[in-house]
């Protein structure tokens, strides 16, 4: 009883990690319940060279689909908007206003899987002696790896950046060896990126090590550029590894870093698109995910696998990306500095 009554003297002196215990169970149970649902609802789609009144009303009348209000004029306008990510679906419309075929992005592999049950019905509800074909783009096979693997290179980057950096840097102040690094001639920034730069190293192995798994185990197609994908990465990578810097600054030994990591990671791969698609996630959630880094670049690395996206085709998530890795290492360094101050 004497160890009992101690543990919780500890736990109470110790409000962060009180915190975590507490507050980690609600926000999870908040997460799985609200987040984890594989129905896909609002998918964006198009109408493709004409338009038509009744078709809208047929395509948002399940429920599953939303409309957008412009006309794509032909075929390649429709796949640039696909390749953008702009829309999910396209429906090629003929001058009677009747559907006469379909494309689907692929690389969306729950959202693509419930637009082409709707569009089966759709075709089975329209024309029941042809069906209406339909054409899926990016990853024809529906394969689970080609949507998973790319999705893998964020999840283990976040990993490695978060909780890595959080514990080596918490490690240090233990054992004491940080403060004797206050007294070398090294400035403040140096002394940041030279704790940064090894992590980001060893996330760069990993990500060769998961490129060469996912390409010839897996044989997943990359139909991108690589040195726009390491660029890209790096700059996700800067956004992680300053998390971890955070993190250090704000637990005071191992366990509430590894406590902290964990707390920042399982959002990100919750609700980020990793697993769920970001429409099947209520608003009351989904403001969450517009703040996790892995939701900007999980559409960078799918892009540049499947689909062969081109910077003018992230042009949006690679700028709100640099932002918020601009954003954490600034605060990063300001929070490092001070407590070495």
């Amino acid at each position: 009883m004497a160890l009992v009554r101690k543990e919780f003297l500890q736990l109470r002196r110790d409000r962060r990690t009180l915190g975590l215990i507490v507050g980690m169970p609600v926000v999870l149970l908040l997460v799985f319940g609200y987040a984890a649902s594989f129905d896909v609802k609002h998918i964006r789609a198009e109408l493709v060279a004409h338009d038509s009144p009744v078709l809208r009303r047929t395509l948002a009348l399940g429920g599953a689909f939303t409309v957008a209000s412009a006309v794509a004029p032909d075929v390649a306008a429709a796949r640039e908007d696909l390749k953008r990510g702009t829309t999910l679906v396209a429906v090629l419309v003929d001058a009677q206003g009747r559907p006469v075929g379909a494309l689907v992005d692929g690389s969306q592999l729950l959202a693509a899987s419930t637009a082409l049950r709707e569009l089966q019905r759709l075709s089975a509800g329209a024309n029941s002696v042809r069906p209406l074909p339909i054409l899926t783009l990016y990853n024809p096979g529906l394969r689970s790896a080609d949507y998973m693997v790319p999705g893998l290179i964020g999840f283990l980057l976040v990993q490695v950046g978060v909780m890595i950096t959080a514990l080596g840097v918490v490690r240090e102040r233990e054992r004491g060896t940080l403060e004797q690094l206050m007294i070398t001639p090294l400035s403040r920034l140096e002394l940041m990126l030279g704790k940064i730069i090894p992590y980001l190293a060893i996330a760069f192995l990993d990500l060769v090590l998961i490129l060469a798994v996912g390409l010839l185990v897996f044989s997943v197609p990359l139909r991108g550029s690589v040195p726009l994908l390491l660029v890209l990465t790096a700059l996700f990578l800067a956004s992680t590894l300053a998390i971890g810097l955070l993190v250090s600054t704000v637990a005071q030994n191992q366990q509430q870093a590894l406590q902290t990591a964990m707390f920042i990671i399982i959002p990100q791969i919750l609700l980020s698109g990793f697993v769920f698609p970001l429409a099947s996630i209520p608003w009351g959630v989904r403001w969450i995910s517009y703040a996790l880094p892995l939701t900007y670049f999980l559409p960078i690395v799918r892009g540049i696998f499947l689909k062969g996206s081109t910077i003018a085709d992230l042009w949006l998530q690679v700028s709100v990306l640099a932002g918020m890795a601009v954003f954490f290492v600034a605060l990063a360094t300001s929070r490092f500095s001070k407590q070495l101050g």
